[in-house]
């Protein structure tokens, strides 16, 4: 009969993700999230698999509390225009609360893709491709309420914003002065015009 777990999971991913922000997937050994986590190399085997499979689980727990879920809980009364303005300043505001300017774990994780397996690989894409689409998505009914502009295409100006997106999760590494970033985002909020 095998035993109950013994550990509250989200914990051991808050602590497994600490792990994986500050070495990376390739640096992080199994000792290191054994230490980490408090729990021994069977029970995190027996819980989460291997160490790929527990990243992407951390990955899965990261993406749903990122500043996405601005853009993916609209209301009837929810302005989409004011939902990217809200979504990119949140990625400011992570920044300056980020004192030891970690940056964004999916950009960190997208920027290594040379040390992941053909599945991480597959889930970074995937989730790009979901911030793409869900952005154009927003765009579209921003379109259609005449708050952004028609004269670009939805899905190109999706496109822009991830590729925004990420350089300010870049630069919040690098230099992550509020100003900076501000500007940053005041100027790709002009697109919208």
């Amino acid at each position: 009969m095998a035993r109950p777990q013994q550990f509250d999971t989200d914990t051991v991913l808050d602590k497994a993700m600490q792990v994986f922000w500050k070495k990376g997937f390739d640096d992080a050994s199994v000792q290191d999230l054994v230490d980490a986590t408090g729990l021994n190399r069977g029970s995190l085997y027996n819980a989460f698999g291997d160490k790929a499979q527990l990243f992407a689980a951390v990955m899965e727990r990261y993406r749903a509390a990122s500043p996405t879920k601005i853009l993916s809980q609209p209301s009837a009364d929810t302005s989409p225009r004011q939902q990217i303005v809200d979504f990119f300043y949140a990625l400011v505001e992570r920044a300056q609360s980020d004192v030891e300017h970690k940056g964004c774990l999916l950009t960190n994780t997208a920027a290594g893709l040379y040390g992941c397996n053909d599945a991480m690989s597959a889930w970074i894409h995937d989730t790009l491709t979901a911030f793409e689409d869900l952005l154009t998505a927003v765009i579209e009914r921003g379109q259609h309420r005449g708050e952004i502009t028609s004269a670009q295409s939805a899905r190109e100006m999706a496109r822009f914003f991830v590729a925004i997106a990420q350089g300010i999760n870049v630069m919040a590494r690098a230099n992550p002065a509020p100003d900076v970033l501000r500007d940053i985002v005041s100027q790709a909020l002009r697109t919208l015009d």
